[in-house]
């Protein structure tokens, strides 16, 4: 895990109403919710940044069918932002039975907010209806022969 928890610049505390949104044709994508205080806030990712961090709430709450998974989807290309201000690397531990912290890096400056079990499977189902709108029904985990 890169960084310190303790040099978090932005701690949201534990958050409710997550949200996840984007314009279209945008690379960036908006996460958002309701933090401690009833305080509202947002955060703007990279394409990549949201992918990591789908990647690493599949292994945490699922992890019996994460290979499988993960192995289906498409990854962004690794390249800088046009805004310094974007987060562009996403991290997610598991505190405990059932909470979870969801940090975010901007540059050296860090950002981190912590969830329940459930708002961590539903920010796991927006980041999914996102990134991949498509879905995972009807995709096959075997290749398909082409001759």
């Amino acid at each position: 895990m890169m960084g310190s928890i303790s040099s978090s610049k932005n701690q949201y505390g534990l958050s409710t109403d997550l949200y996840v949104s984007r314009e279209d044709g945008d690379q960036t994508l908006l996460l958002g919710g309701v933090g401690q205080g009833a305080r509202q806030w947002t955060q703007v990712m990279t394409q990549r940044a949201a992918q990591q961090l789908w990647y690493k709430l599949t292994a945490l709450l699922y992890p019996e069918k994460s290979d499988a998974v993960i192995g289906l989807a498409v990854t962004a290309p690794l390249r800088s932002p046009e805004n310094a201000l974007v987060t562009t690397y996403m991290d997610v531990v598991k505190n405990g039975e059932s909470q979870y912290t969801v940090m975010g890096w901007i540059q050296r400056e860090t950002w981190m907010v912590l969830l329940s079990e459930d708002e961590t499977r539903r920010l796991w189902g927006e980041l999914d209806l996102e990134l991949y709108p498509v879905g995972w029904e009807g995709r096959s985990i075997h290749p398909k022969k082409l001759n």
